[in-house]
């Protein structure tokens, strides 16, 4: 593999573990907005419980996609808090940016999914 297609896993995974990195602040600096938001979304779970599991997975796994470590396993993890996180909070058809943003999550996941596929590159804890 080449220096170059190394340098580009690493800016994938970076740019990729931006938004859940980024998320988590939001949802940090506001907790008591996040959970009203994820209450009013319907989650068949308790608010707090959602908010601390969306939390951690988001700064957990965005951590580790940055570093490099077990990244197959943290791209994967992301790519299942992802999937219901589209369905309960965009999906409706009826609405354009919601539809925008489902689009946008399953781009985030193709981007999982190559970092599965293709794993994190020379430039990371994980070796291959």
């Amino acid at each position: 593999m080449s220096k170059l297609e190394n340098i580009f896993k690493l800016v994938g995974r970076l740019a990729i573990s931006a938004i859940f990195i980024f998320a988590a602040v939001g949802k940090v600096m506001n907790p008591s907005g996040a959970m009203s938001y994820i209450q009013s979304a319907g989650i068949p779970v308790p608010a707090g419980l959602a908010y601390a599991v969306a939390v951690a997975v988001e700064v957990i796994c965005g951590t580790l996609l940055i570093i490099g470590w077990r990244t197959r396993l943290s791209a994967f993890v992301l790519f299942l808090f992802l999937v219901p996180a589209t369905y309960f909070f965009h999906f409706d058809p009826s609405s354009r940016i919601q539809t925008v943003m489902a689009l946008k999550n399953i781009a985030i996941a193709g981007g999982l999914f190559f970092i599965m596929a293709a794993g994190p590159g020379r430039f990371s804890l994980d070796k291959g």
